[in-house]
């Protein structure tokens, strides 16, 4: 598996053949973000897949959807997000709810649950293929995520580790102290940190890497392809 951070929760992935974008965010609320994207999507000339875990700013835009229209690519996400493509002239789309399943060439891809207080239609992915990644998105660590996950061996987790907090709510995600709890729940091979790169939300590489947890770390430096 060959990964590179572009920014956010957006990578890119190359597995089973399949290169595969998760929750392209490009062009709209730049000014949130903390650091920049590593990659123009301009530069982006082929593409299989982007999988969309719900409908927010910093996971799913305008300028996304165009790159899907124009290299025409399968899109898979939360009903709420392939609700808002469909309206953009998209047409190669599956709208997902925790436990279907949809199946792209060489990969299959099962929606898990995603508790998150501001988006009740989120969703996580695990993708299976020559190996099996687990891609949180936007998500709480609680028992309906845990649950879908248990006796499935991941062999990377791609996580949330920094969150807001709101009053009368709490956080909407997962922080590092709930996100290596989660590790020690599901035991993936790997741990792949993300969504630490917009303003108050930040999280030093130096901090990252001295993250302890029951697991491999890889921190992914911004526009660099890892194999994994």
């Amino acid at each position: 598996m060959d990964v590179s951070l572009i920014g956010q929760s957006t990578l890119l992935i190359n597995m089973s053949g399949v290169l595969m974008l998760t929750d392209p965010w490009w062009g709209q609320w730049e000014s949130i973000r903390a650091v920049p994207m590593a990659l123009d999507p301009d530069k982006i000339e082929s593409l299989d897949l982007m999988l969309v875990s719900h409908n927010h700013i910093d996971h799913w835009s305008n300028p996304a959807i165009a790159l899907a229209g124009k290299l025409g690519c399968q899109v898979v996400g939360s009903k709420k997000a392939m609700e808002r493509a469909r309206k953009k002239g998209l047409t190669k789309l599956a709208a997902l709810a925790p436990g279907d399943k949809f199946t792209f060439r060489d990969v299959t891809i099962l929606a898990v649950p995603a508790v998150h207080p501001f988006a009740p239609d989120a969703i996580g992915f695990v993708v299976s293929g020559e190996q099996t990644l687990y891609f949180s998105g936007d998500s709480r660590y609680k028992l309906p995520v845990k649950e879908a996950l248990k006796g499935i061996p991941i062999d990377v987790a791609f996580l949330q580790v920094a969150a807001s907090s709101y009053p009368f709510v709490g956080r909407d995600g997962m922080d590092l102290a709930e996100a290596a709890l989660f590790v020690q729940e599901i035991k993936p091979g790997v741990v792949v940190p993300m969504h630490y790169q917009v303003k108050g939300k930040v999280i030093e590489p130096a901090a990252l890497r001295a993250w302890r947890i029951p697991a491999k770390l890889v921190v992914l430096e911004p526009g660099t392809t890892s194999v994994i």
